[in-house]
């Protein structure tokens, strides 16, 4: 999944799970009880991704209640971190005259380039 489409993804994800829309209600009042297989898999839920951090998405700090809330009902939760070393070739930082959002050829391809967040060892990159 491209970078554009893959951050475009989790905006509407991360708005659905704010609206209540991605699980069952049930879930949330702890009617129902997951197995001992299923797993609640939390992704990219930091400080940089919420008000106030270096990438925020609107309204970010309001899923985590709502992670909380279902977690209790799991016996598996997997938490994933985004994170960069400092000068990250995906930074507008790291490319002279550019500007965060702009695109640039990578060896890999096409780049969107994101403001500096999440660097590895800061409060930004925290859970």
């Amino acid at each position: 999944m491209q970078t554009a489409q893959r951050r475009r993804f989790l905006l509407q994800s991360a708005a659905l799970t704010v609206a209540g829309a991605s699980f069952p209600a049930s879930w949330a009042a702890g009617k129902i009880k997951p197995g001992e297989r299923a797993a609640l898999i939390v992704v990219d839920v930091q400080n940089c991704f919420v008000p106030g951090g270096t990438l925020p998405v609107a309204k970010g700090d309001e899923v985590v209640p709502v992670i909380n809330r279902i977690a209790a009902a799991f016996e598996n939760v997997v938490v994933t971190q985004d994170w960069h070393t400092q000068g990250h070739a995906s930074f507008a930082s790291a490319h002279a005259g550019k500007k965060p959002f702009e695109t640039t050829k990578l060896s890999y391809g096409q780049q969107v380039l994101w403001p500096d967040h999440c660097v590895q060892g800061t409060d930004d990159a925290a859970l």
